[in-house]
């Protein structure tokens, strides 16, 4: 968000203001008020949404994915381990600051209204027991076994028809929770490939056409893996939910308000996707010179 200070250099830099423009000290109050009024959301979400929790386990899933890739040989080139690297990109205080600086973007183009009444759901005894059971499932799926055995929980228990399974899967589908997910995974590979390029990691370099149709030629694959991901992740999070209130959550999920922030959310890890995924690929094609990010 800019503040008036802010605000007031980009007007002078892009020229005179148009003709009939309110710069009276009434507006430039009620523009004050509603930046400190998103602020204050936004600090409502990170502390209600368990943010602080989450950041670590999202740096731990960066650095265990880089490990594994190295183990395996997919990393080329010479330099400093490749997790310890990934590792510093996904900082969590850097996490935060990228998460936040989306997040009021997206703020400024929602009702305030509608974020108030989501975070009062998740303010609630329900709620908060939802935002801890997922930031602990994640951090359980850090260990060695637990995603494949959450994915095989689920494809086996949708076979069974069982009940738990369907209310999962259409929790997925009326919260479209897919979509969303799918277009991340592809803004990332778009940022990781441009950042790749800049380092002159291609032999050839591409151009940006030909970097979007390698990017959109792994939709299918994102959305498979996102798919799965999700239902085992939901499926082992949402165990401990009576099904009463694994109903009420997914009847919220699909409101207005739980869309709303939804769409808050999501906006906020695309910015720390985005250019986490653009530095992981400027690191990648650096590390083949024997450079460093």
């Amino acid at each position: 968000m800019l503040s008036i200070l802010g605000l007031m250099a980009a007007l002078a830099a892009s020229g005179p203001s148009p003709a009939g423009t309110d710069w009276s000290p009434a507006t430039i109050h009620r523009v004050q008020a509603q930046d400190s009024d998103r602020q204050q959301q936004a600090d409502r979400l990170w502390q209600v949404l368990g943010m602080d929790g989450l950041m670590p386990v999202m740096q731990a899933e960066a650095v265990g994915e880089a490990a594994r890739m190295q183990a395996e040989g997919l990393i080329a080139g010479q330099g400093p381990d490749w997790a310890r690297t990934i590792g510093r990109i996904h900082d969590p205080a850097r996490l935060e600051r990228l998460f936040r600086d989306s997040l009021a973007e997206a703020l400024a183009r929602t009702d305030a209204g509608l974020v108030d009444r989501a975070l009062g759901f998740h303010a609630s005894e329900l709620g908060q027991q939802v935002v801890g059971l997922e930031i602990s499932a994640r951090r359980a799926m850090l260990e060695e076994g637990v995603e494949p055995l959450a994915r095989q929980s689920f494809a086996e228990a949708l076979d069974q028809g069982a009940p738990r399974a369907r209310a999962i899967r259409d929790i997925i589908d009326r919260a479209d929770l897919i979509s969303p997910n799918v277009a991340g995974g592809l803004n990332a590979a778009l940022a990781f490939a441009r950042g790749f390029a800049e380092g002159d990691g291609f032999d050839m370099a591409p151009d940006p056409q030909q970097i979007v149709r390698d990017a959109w030629a792994q939709r299918d694959q994102i959305e498979t893996e996102a798919t799965a991901w999700l239902q085992g992740f939901l499926m082992l999070a949402y165990a401990p939910l009576s099904d009463a209130e694994l109903a009420a959550y997914g009847a919220w999920a699909a409101s207005a308000e739980g869309q709303a922030l939804s769409r808050i959310v999501f906006a906020g890890f695309d910015g720390v996707f985005e250019q986490t995924s653009y530095e992981m690929g400027l690191a990648a094609a650096l590390r083949l010179q024997g450079r460093q990010l």
